[in-house]
């Protein structure tokens, strides 16, 4: 197994990976030299008039990261297919997101998703959405940057080329060069040809993999006796690592704070003219999320019916789990040159889309919402907005990438990155979900939401990890085994034997010592719902306790259709001044075709 591995990197795959990321790069030199971006909103926002097609698929390739392509896999391997409950979640927060939520920003053209919260509450809360998502993105850009990695690292080549470091840097790069200057078109065009190759890279290497190993029914089969499928696991217990509830109602949690509370999500809705496209690129999002999480999930019961009877990291042939997906696809695409290199284009488009997403998202936002607040009087020219939101761009990029450093010393990766972006993401959640439900709530219930749901989170998350570095906190892997290993690499058992894992039961519990304390054996999936719940607490006793706003006064246009309902008949008719923000829909006389009337869209108010 190890021998055939240092032949298999070859100029081949090296040149599908270059002709990926030649497409990317020239894709900006087009948007920067040939249609150049003029103005603000052109660069943000792509003008208004992206189609459904790009804005669907940048806003998959933007969350679909290498992170699942590695990550999920492996945690199928581990722990089950009780993962693939995960479709559920992602149709219900799609659902949730587009009734309740997007209708409240789409009434409103706002250069940045934090300017709700000024709205809404007050600068303060704004500038405090505005630094949570700064956290969230330097916690999860190195995570991104370190999967591609990951993957070239595991491959073996005659050039030096495979370090962590230098593939890091080679990927920022890159993604710099089209995102700094081609803006939103660039990056929405280059995550659209990205997303090509995620997909089939993929497919090829599903469906080739399968095809070795005796067809799908020869891999059920094997799985099945590996007690690895399993879909409906309803066992309430909440240390329970993946049941139906945690899977539902975690994954609901992460997906809603990725589609209503981020303003990577919000660049691609408002990119596109209407809400009528805006609620078809929700559906081919939804669409686009199946297809690739079912071949993410499929690749995982691929592995396990490949390494079932000689795991790769008992055997001592790669150092972590993480590595075992590329492991994997160098052992298939041995008979296929380029198979390979097509599904490392795919790993490294994943990371390259998200990364784009999230920076060209970032740069306007801090330009934005610190001028906006801090300078309100400062007007830079259009030149000088675009140079000060590049600047910002290249040094996130910069510190993100110097951070891969500290995350190549954390365990798997899929439970690291939704650990870690649960620390933020209750808090950022609850922030909105807070604002467009419950009137009642004011800006100081609004800042002790975030602050007590930070708290909260930073302290379980934080000591269950360091329960888990000391071995106090252990997650028992299915059963895995090293029985049919190759000769040629059996000095290594003895050393390694304790990655064996012997469960055979339901589930995949939580293996703790009689000192570490309930709390901190909670399932990571729920990380995210108790950082909501306790944000959403925390906000509404504060609120009440200081006073709540009169809502008599308050905009209706701030909430959701469904509040507005239930506020004071008196300000019914109360909107907002359309010389501040449009609506999002265009004009009768200037498209007749527009289905205007919607029963989800707030109505509008003639001034």
């Amino acid at each position: 197994m190890e021998a055939e591995l240092h032949i298999m990197f070859s100029w081949v795959e090296y040149l599908v990976v270059a002709i990926m990321l030649l497409l990317s790069v020239l894709v900006g030199v087009y948007y920067t030299f040939f249609n150049k971006q003029k103005t603000f909103k052109d660069y943000m926002l792509g003008g208004k008039t992206m189609g459904v097609l790009p804005a669907s698929m940048s806003y998959v390739a933007s969350y679909i990261s290498g992170i699942a392509l590695l990550g999920i896999p492996v945690e199928v391997y581990l722990h089950g297919t009780q993962v693939f409950i995960g479709h559920l979640a992602s149709i219900v927060a799609l659902a949730i997101g587009g009734i309740f939520y997007l209708p409240v920003y789409l009434n409103l053209q706002l250069d940045s998703i934090f300017q709700y919260l000024e709205l809404r509450f007050n600068t303060r809360v704004r500038i405090l959405g505005t630094l949570l998502y700064t956290c969230i993105l330097v916690v999860y850009m190195p995570v991104v940057l370190f999967v591609p990695a990951i993957a070239f690292n595991q491959g073996k080549c005659t050039f030096n080329y495979r370090s962590i470091h230098v593939c890091t840097w080679v990927t920022s790069i890159c993604c710099l060069l089209y995102t700094t200057f081609g803006g939103l078109r660039a990056v929405m065009w280059t995550d659209t040809i990205q997303n090509v190759f995620t997909l089939f890279g993929t497919i090829f290497i599903v469906v080739v993999g399968c095809w070795k190993l005796g067809g799908p029914r020869e891999v059920l089969r094997i799985n099945e006796q590996g007690t690895r499928l399993e879909l409906f696991n309803f066992d309430p217990d909440p240390t329970a690592r993946n049941t139906v509830w945690t899977v539902i109602i975690g994954y609901t949690c992460n997906y809603m704070t990725a589609l209503v509370a981020n303003p990577g999500s919000f660049q691609k809705f408002l990119s596109v003219p209407t809400y009528r496209h805006a609620k078809w690129v929700l559906f081919y999002s939804g669409i686009g999320f199946i297809v690739i999480n079912t071949f993410c999930y499929f690749l995982g019961v691929v592995l396990y019916a490949r390494y079932h009877h000689c795991d790769p990291v008992a055997a001592g042939v790669i150092a972590k789990a993480n590595q075992m997906v590329p492991l994997y696809v160098m052992e298939v695409g041995r008979d296929y040159p380029g198979l390979a290199g097509l599904f490392m284009s795919g790993v490294m488009s994943a990371a390259l889309s998200t990364l784009s997403a999230w920076l060209n998202a970032v740069g306007g936002i801090l330009y934005t919402d610190f001028m906006e607040v801090f300078y309100p009087r400062v007007k830079h020219s259009e030149e000088k907005q675009f140079t000060i939101i590049k600047s910002i761009i290249v040094i996130v990029c910069i510190i993100s990438s110097s951070l891969v450093v500290v995350i190549e010393k954390l365990g798997t990766i899929y439970q690291v990155t939704v650990s870690m972006l649960s620390i933020v993401y209750g808090a950022t959640l609850s922030l909105f979900t807070l604002g467009i439900f419950f009137p009642c709530v004011n800006s100081k219930g609004a800042i002790a939401s975030a602050v007590a749901s930070l708290l909260v989170s930073s302290w379980v998350i934080i000591n269950a990890q360091l329960y888990a570095l000391e071995g106090k906190l252990r997650f028992q892997g299915k059963v895995t085994s090293i029985d049919n290993c190759p000769a040629n690499i059996s000095d290594n058992f003895n050393s390694s034997t304790s990655s064996l894992f012997n469960y055979t039961g339901v589930g995949s519990p939580v293996v703790a010592d009689s000192s570490v304390p309930l709390l901190y054996q909670l399932s990571y999936n729920y990380y995210s719902l108790l950082g909501t719940l306790t944000g959403v607490v925390a906000g509404l006793i504060v609120s009440l306790l200081t006073g709540t706003p009169n809502t008599a006064t308050m905009n209706p246009d701030l909430f959701s259709p469904y509040v507005r309902r239930f506020l004071p008949r008196a300000n019914q008719q109360l909107h907002l001044n359309k010389n501040e923000y449009m609506l999002t829909h265009l004009n009768d006389s200037e498209n007749p075709n527009i289905d205007v009337v919607d029963p989800l869209k707030p109505n509008v108010a003639t001034h």
